[in-house]
């Protein structure tokens, strides 16, 4: 039998070979990724996002920081003076990066002192730092971050990014504050002038306790306003009215002359701008008296009740109390558009011991906080401040809602070149500008309202008021039960866990091995090699 002759090799192309088609789909694939990721990179550049996903948003920027980043014309240089070992490096680093995302304009610089002291000691000396050293040879600075613009610069230490509790031994993170406040102070060119007056008891801007105004002072301070006092019962005041961009009347005891109610009236209807917080005052009697700050008032359009208001909305007022310390509902306004999200209030003002206010006829005073319909103003306080009797209305007494504060601007005097008329904002209590609504965060209300009244006074941007983070407990503590878990994982769920997942990859190891070494598939093998030897 005749053997089959074997064909000759085909001439064609062999299956495996790669054609030019291919080969020119194949780079313009290339190509085209190439150009996709460049194309990513460009859109990741321009619309720059970042997303805060720690449980107390401690990242999450406010925003009074927002609109400072965005509105920067010129540089800022922000000097980090943390060594890598530091606790707050972490979080200073994720800070500024949140900033960066927000604008082109903040560069960061970060100097170890520990690992470049040759340049630390270079800014050290331009800046004017005080450092020293630890026991363990670590460098310790007064200042932990220098923001820079031009020759203006402002320094920031750890207790301002940071402050401790050490009632309750937790800490509350203040980072943003601090670098949004140094910000703010580089940028400005010139410094606005606060006058608080004196001569008539008013609250004191040294007075650092609860009811003083040393943390507003400090506030203003550190937002590049100049805080003074002016005596206004002095023949000649060390500082002139004139070169007030703002006076502040808080919470005179004693009645103001007719002289220097006319002085005040005069500064504002001829462009100045006017703070006053008058809350009731009683005389030696126990009646409620003038506080003879009704020129000043009418100047405004505005008329002070010379009464005491009392909250009977048990949703307003607070349990405690006969009805005197109340929370007042917030008007539309610029200065109350911080406390307010839509219609609904999102921040409470709290108000102590407040007269009523009214706008006179024809005035433009626009109204910003207010009472409940519930509530009512009592002519005569005596009969429950002398015989302890309840607090109830009598037929005289008016009824709500009454106006607790007003905002009016006046029209331009004759050859002004201001942006605007004269300002003025009076409120009826003088609880709003103590210390210790910066103190405690339930009163955050009272301090935004403050300091956006000041604000929309000065006509400077809103002062730096970021809500307070979560806080953290400082150190870790550690209980009877918690050390018993931490013995648990340590000896014996962790090497069980180990030891587990050993097995598991052995036994799978082996499986294989052994599949691979069965007859079956040594079998299979050699058929398959025996078909390859035929076809050759």
């Amino acid at each position: 039998m005749a053997k089959p002759k074997k064909r000759p090799p085909a001439a064609a192309t062999p299956s495996g070979a790669v054609t030019p088609t291919f080969k020119a789909l194949a780079a313009a694939g290339v190509l085209a990724a190439a150009v996709i990721a460049v194309l990513c990179n460009v859109l990741v550049a321009r619309f720059y996002k970042r997303w805060d996903v720690t449980r107390a948003g401690l990242y999450t920027l406010s925003s009074a920081t927002t609109e400072t980043l965005r509105a920067l014309g010129d540089p800022v240089e922000v000097v980090v003076f943390l060594s890598a070992s530091d606790p707050l490096s972490v979080s200073v680093r994720h800070m500024l990066t949140a900033y960066g995302a927000e604008t082109t304009k903040l560069n960061t610089r970060y100097v170890d002192p520990d690992r470049s002291p040759a340049e630390f000691l270079a800014l050290q000396q331009k800046y004017g730092i005080v450092a020293g050293k630890t026991e363990d040879g670590r460098v310790v600075t007064d200042a932990s971050l220098v923001i820079v613009r031009g020759d203006r610069h402002w320094f920031v230490t750890t207790d301002d990014m940071v402050a401790v509790d050490d009632n309750d031994g937790r800490s509350k993170p203040k980072l943003e504050q601090a670098l949004t406040e140094g910000i703010r102070n580089v940028l400005e060119k010139q410094t606005t002038k606060i006058c608080f007056s004196t001569g008539h008891q008013e609250i004191s801007i040294d007075d650092g306790g609860p009811q003083g105004l040393g943390e507003l002072r400090f506030r203003l301070q550190k937002n590049n306003y100049e805080s003074v006092v002016v005596d206004l019962t002095s023949p000649k005041p060390t500082v002139a009215l004139s070169d007030c961009h703002v006076i502040a009347v808080v919470g005179p005891e004693v009645a103001v002359s007719e002289k220097v109610g006319k002085q005040l009236a005069d500064y504002l209807t001829g462009g100045g701008n006017l703070l006053v917080f008058a809350n009731p005052v009683l005389d030696e009697d126990n009646r409620i008296k003038s506080t003879g700050l009704e020129p000043v008032g009418r100047a405004a359009g505005i008329e002070l009740g010379n009464d005491f208001i009392i909250e009977k909305n048990e949703e307003a007022r607070l349990p405690q109390g006969l009805g005197e310390t109340f929370f007042a509902v917030p008007k539309a306004h610029g200065i109350t558009s911080g406390l307010l999200k839509g219609d609904q209030a999102k921040f409470k003002v709290l108000i102590s011991a407040a007269q009523s206010l009214k706008a006179t006829a024809n005035s433009s005073a626009q109204p910003l906080l207010g009472t409940s319909a519930d509530a009512f103003a009592l002519r005569d306080v005596r009969p429950f401040v002398e015989q302890g009797k309840p607090v109830e209305k009598g037929a005289g007494d008016a009824a709500g809602p009454f106006t607790l504060a007003f905002a009016v601007e006046l029209p331009k005097p004759a050859g002004s070149s201001r942006a605007h008329g004269p300002r003025a904002v009076f409120a009826a209590s003088t609880n709003l500008a103590w210390g210790r609504n910066w103190r405690e965060p339930t009163l955050l209300g009272n301090r935004l309202f403050v300091e956006s009244a000041l604000s929309w006074l000065s006509a400077r941007p809103a002062l730096v008021s970021v809500p307070d983070k979560q806080g953290n407990d400082v150190g870790l503590s550690l209980t009877e039960e918690s050390l018993s878990e931490v013995l648990r994982y340590v000896l014996i769920y962790m090497p069980v866990s180990a030891a587990a997942l050993g097995v598991f990859v052995m036994l799978r190891r082996r499986a294989k091995e052994k599949r691979s070494r069965s007859p079956r598939s040594g079998a299979t093998r050699t058929e398959s090699e025996s078909e390859s030897e035929d076809q050759d």
